[in-house]
């Protein structure tokens, strides 16, 4: 039994509310609670909000049963809720009525989801012997729907990081508030309302940027201070504020119709703070939170997870078993118990939804022990589907490549590569000086070791859900919004034909600016690193009032796309798709002077006609008369103009080459 205020609430039977807060449509929804006598109550109610899913709301109260008094003096109330259908929650309130008439509503409230689709153990997946793969057994579920072939041309493609919670809400937005997760439009800290159904509905205007692959946020059920995914407490379950298993489905089969790639952002270190260990309180090896009475928390699950000795204390410190940030549950992933339930649950993802691969969250506070074997197995069970080329992205944020590399043996298809980022962002010290960029584009930056799957195929980005956007470097510099957009599209331009896979994050086609920024805490008034100022919503929340408000304010209206930084971004994608010399060709500097000009020829093997970079680093203007190309590159007659910046010209004259560059210009095109 669990005491708080005058209320007491039967909170271990599996078979009630809350001890169990995922339902099935065919299951009555109990709840039994008692009310101290001295507070003289008459009967029970519990106050209640209803969302079925599907548009419909509803705030009601509702009558108990009195069953007795129990030993300690607490009238005890049962009651079932009202049945709701496939897809719908509750929250709801204890509460009584006095003998003088008067209503009494606890402060505490619990939520109910209602879903007939997600699994509440691994036991519920049906695994199968599936055959023999590369000679050894394979055991997975089978799909309930048609698995879509891998694409072949991962490299000619454009990501975009999506936070499904600040990208897009649906028309209707009739999801907001069914989660754990708090819903306050008006707070950064919390969820503002953005669905899948929302991705869907923006799937046109992806499509339009010329976005070839998508990177989801996790779609877990969240604890309460996880709108943005990363605090799992359902490991096999979408939470209803982002939609339905149905609805994710959807959004992959429209995605794919659109011929654009879905990768799911999944969690293998850690659940949400749920355990009091013997440091904090606890005993000894830990309890879990709901188990001793926290109203705040619940038991996770799938149920296999409700074991504390699945995760490691506070005494771990290490990179690999710490507790995340001090407080999340961190898996013991290298016992076996716990890599065949990670594994499990990633197959599952798999087989349900069609997705193209994953992203790896927080793969480096993850052991080798853990990812050599789920890599191969996750592989083995992609290429049975049809999925030759399914993606596993680790998100190693080391900030070196020899750190990175410490995880070849894993062979991860593609990194995030950090190493490469931080070598880009403190060259941006100078305003007026686009080396390091430069760099990055001629593949300079590329390190003499080797990773496993290439550093080509390495995932490259200028700014992400984790640091400072790119237009911020720039604008904290210059401070000239039209000076820092040009340097801004030179970067783009570096980045999206550059020799890696280049990768946007959501909204810098928008030219959102956000900034890391502090953040004290209401209760012990410590000031602490936050990244809820760059997680802007893309679409209109005038409630929101955010701490740092000129960097999040809008510059367009939600999704606009008639501007020149949408309109660069898709022409470049396009670019990129159409010329695999791009991605696949020869780098070659064929010079670099001191005021600014770099000269860069992209070629290949066979016949294809070589591709000519001008680009000015530099924040004065340049001019070359005739540049010549050494002639074993070949006899040129013509050039076919693919993209220009900040109106950079070059064009074939007697002798050679005329290049006519402004500042930070960056001009491509195909010699003919």
């Amino acid at each position: 039994m669990r005491y708080f205020d005058e209320y007491c609430e039967v909170h271990l039977d599996p078979t009630i509310a809350p001890d169990n807060w995922v339902f099935r449509t065919n299951e009555k929804i109990s709840i039994k609670f008692g009310v101290h006598l001295s507070r003289n109550p008459d009967y029970g109610q519990i106050i209640y909000e209803l969302n079925d899913g599907q548009g419909y709301g509803d705030v009601d109260r509702i009558t108990t049963e009195t069953e007795s008094v129990n030993e300690n003096g607490y009238k005890m109330f049962s009651i079932i809720l009202p049945p709701i259908g496939n897809g719908g929650g509750y929250q709801y309130r204890l509460g009584y009525v006095d003998t003088d008439g008067i209503e009494h509503t606890s402060e505490r409230g619990q939520f109910i989801f209602v879903c007939d689709e997600a699994p509440r153990s691994i036991a519920e997946i049906p695994f199968e012997f599936l055959g023999y793969v590369n000679h050894q057994p394979l055991y997975g579920p089978k799909p309930k729907l048609g698995m879509t072939p891998s694409p072949q041309n991962w490299s000619a493609r454009l990501f975009y990081s999506i936070i499904i919670d600040r990208f897009a809400r649906s028309a209707d937005n009739s999801r907001a508030g069914m989660s754990a997760v708090k819903y306050d439009p008006s707070s950064p800290h919390a969820s503002h309302g953005g669905t899948i159904r929302g991705v869907i509905e923006q799937i046109d205007y992806l499509k339009s940027l010329g976005i070839r692959a998508i990177i989801l946020s996790p779609v877990y059920v969240n604890a309460p201070d996880g709108y943005h995914g990363y605090h799992p407490i359902h490991l096999l379950m979408v939470d209803p504020r982002l939609g339905t298993l149905q609805c994710l489905r959807e959004l992959v089969k429209t995605a794919h119709e659109a011929d654009i790639a879905v990768i799911l952002d999944v969690v293998n270190n850690h659940i949400a703070d749920s355990i009091n260990w013997e440091e904090y309180g606890g005993p000894p090896g830990g309890e879990f939170k709901y188990v001793q009475g926290d109203d705040t928390a619940v038991m996770p699950y799938p149920i296999e997870a409700r074991n504390t000795s699945l995760f490691h204390g506070p005494e771990y410190t290490d990179m690999v078993n710490q507790r995340l940030f001090g407080f999340l549950e961190d898996w013991r992933t290298e016992t076996t118990y716990v890599r065949q339930l990670l594994i499990q649950h990633l197959k599952y993802w798999i087989a349900e939804t069609d997705i193209d691969g994953f992203r790896y969250d927080s793969a480096r506070h993850v052991g080798l022990d853990f990812w050599e074997p789920c890599v191969e197995e996750i592989s083995r069970y992609a290429s049975y589907l049809g999925k030759k080329n399914f993606l596993q992205i680790a998100e190693h944020a080391g900030s070196t490549h020899e750190e990175v590399l410490e995880y070849n043996s894993a062979k991860f298809t593609n990194l995030i590569d950090y190493p490469t980022y931080y070598a880009i962002k403190y060259s941006l010290h100078d305003g007026n000086w686009l080396g390091g960029l430069a760099d990055y584009f001629c593949g300079f930056l590329a390190p003499s070791q080797a990773y496993h799957a290439g550093w080509q195929n390495n995932i490259m980005f200028l700014d992400n859900q984790d640091t400072t956007r790119i237009l911020h470097q720039f604008l904290s510099r210059v401070k000239n919004i039209d000076d820092s957009r040009v340097r801004l599209h030179f970067g783009l331009a570096c980045l999206i034909l550059g020799p890696q896979i280049p990768s946007i994050y959501q909204g810098t086609e928008q030219e959102f600016s956000g900034a890391l920024g502090l953040h004290q805490k209401p209760d012990t008034g410590e000031w602490i690193g936050h990244d809820c100022y760059v997680r802007e919503d893309m679409f209109e929340n005038p409630a929101c009032v955010w701490e740092f408000g000129p960097i999040n304010r809008k510059t367009f209206e939600p999704y606009h796309q008639n501007h020149p930084t949408f309109k660069l971004i898709r022409q470049l994608a396009e670019i990129r798709r159409q010329n695999p010399l791009i991605h696949s060709g020869t780098r070659t500097l064929l010079c670099s002077r001191n005021n600014g000009l770099w000269c860069v020829l992209i070629h290949g093997t066979g016949d294809e006609p070589p591709l000519f970079v001008a680009m000015n680093l530099g924040a004065a203007p340049t001019f070359e008369e005739t540049f010549k190309i050494p002639h074993w590159y070949g006899d040129f007659s013509g050039v076919d103009m693919l993209i220009n910046t900040a109106a950079g010209v070059f064009n074939l004259v007697e002798g050679g080459i005329r290049i006519k560059l402004p500042a930070f210009a960056f001009v491509l095109g195909r010699l003919l």
